[in-house]
């Protein structure tokens, strides 16, 4: 039977071999970060940093929504400076709290610095006021709330179907501005001209430079007006 005085000494003995393990334990954690973190770092350059699957990105003003975006997949690249995103399911902008865009696209990418965003592939913009905007790139401008179209571009309204290279569409005025060639089709025929400005909400429309191009019947109704 083991004395009071050997319990000691075996209980001394195993007290000290558990603290020299856990010792070994922490120091192998530690020596082994660096390497974990030399192999973060050392991912190749522009791979996410961080990935997720079904997510919003959205942006607030003064207690009220500007904008949102729903995604399939998020993924944060340079130091969460750009949040890139694929499969966008909807976007929305909003106006005084309420929604007034849809967008539909491929892709986006959202920068937290300026609070901008840009969709692109396939891209659809759907405008409370019965608007179909279809083009290839679609760029969000936070200061002047406007959506640029950067490229050729087609806007479909009630009665009219135009085509041009570049577009604005103000959303808090309901207007859209293209400073280029327009090519303006209605009812009545074709109208090509520069600089134009047509308001979603009415249906009226300014255009400079006109050259016009009537139907037949448009035309035979026009010469009867004038005789």
């Amino acid at each position: 039977m083991l004395t009071t005085r050997a319990r000691r000494m075996i209980a001394l003995a195993l007290l000290l071999a558990a603290t020299a393990a856990a010792a070994w334990v922490i120091t192998g954690v530690l020596l082994r970060a660096p390497a974990d973190q030399e192999a973060t770092d050392g991912r190749e350059p522009g791979a996410p940093a961080v990935s997720m699957r079904e997510s919003v990105v959205q942006h607030s003003q003064q207690g009220q929504p500007s904008w949102r975006l729903n995604i399939d997949e998020i993924q944060i690249t340079g130091g969460g400076q750009a949040v890139a995103a694929a499969g966008l399911r909807e976007g929305l902008v909003y106006d005084e709290g309420k929604p007034v865009v849809r967008i539909s696209a491929g892709e986006a990418t959202y920068n937290t610095g300026d609070k901008s965003f840009e969709v692109t592939g396939g891209v659809r913009v759907v405008s409370h006021r019965g608007a179909i905007i279809t083009t290839a790139k679609v760029q969000w401008r936070p200061e002047t709330q406007t959506l640029h179209c950067p490229g050729e571009v087609t806007m479909r309204a009630e009665g009219i179907t135009l085509r041009t290279e570049s577009m604005d569409m103000i959303v808090p005025q309901d207007l859209v501005r293209a400073p280029g060639r327009v090519q303006l089709r209605t009812g009545d025929g074709q109208l090509t001209g520069r600089e134009l400005t047509y308001q979603l909400d009415t249906g009226a429309y300014h255009l400079r430079s006109i050259q016009a191009v009537f139907t037949v019947e448009s035309a035979r109704e026009e010469l009867e007006r004038l005789r």
